[in-house]
């Protein structure tokens, strides 16, 4: 479904793709997306400097190698401070109707009758908290790569690797 999502998000909105693939692959908030520079960003080391996330802390979100060509591609077509400026140059306040005109055109909410279940962009950033935990990332460096102020704020992805459990237990399996 993700990369449905984003194929499609491509054939409308290529900066919506792109956002889309910053959120899916680093799990970075809207807001956090719009305040972008190319300051922010540094190729060699592959880092995201995310400056006053929601906590007023800074963090850093680390790029996969789409998301390092994507920024690649921009910056070489960049006129703007902005990485994602808004059609007159500025800070976007808000994400374009195209997203969710394409979560219903793939049918993605489709028979989801509760609304927290609905896709929406942020459900990005909770697939990309769900496949990490899912790969074998410990909650803690989970909290860390979101920026969540409290470890309860990620212990929702917990029931996601139950296997991490057993398999703490199992290293007595030996002694």
């Amino acid at each position: 479904e993700a990369n449905k999502l984003l194929n499609r998000l491509a054939e409308h909105s290529q900066n919506l793709h792109d956002m889309a693939l910053l959120s899916l692959h680093c799990g970075l908030r809207c807001g956090e997306i719009f305040k972008l520079t190319w300051d922010d960003l540094d190729f060699d080391q592959r880092t995201i400097h995310i400056r006053d996330a929601k906590a007023n802390k800074d963090r850093f979100a680390y790029m996969t190698l789409k998301v390092l060509d994507m920024f690649k591609s921009r910056y070489e077509l960049s006129e703007n401070k902005l990485i994602f400026p808004n059609r007159k140059g500025r800070e976007r306040q808000t994400l374009s109707g195209v997203f969710q005109d394409t979560v219903r055109e793939l049918g993605l909410n489709d028979n989801v009758s509760n609304d927290r279940e609905k896709i929406c962009f942020h459900s990005l950033r909770h697939t990309f908290a769900s496949w990490q935990v899912q790969s074998g990332m410990d909650l803690y460096t989970l909290q860390k790569l979101l920026g969540h102020e409290s470890f309860s704020m990620v212990q929702r992805y917990a029931h996601l690797a139950p296997e991490n459990l057993r398999e703490a237990t199992a290293i007595f399996d030996n002694r």
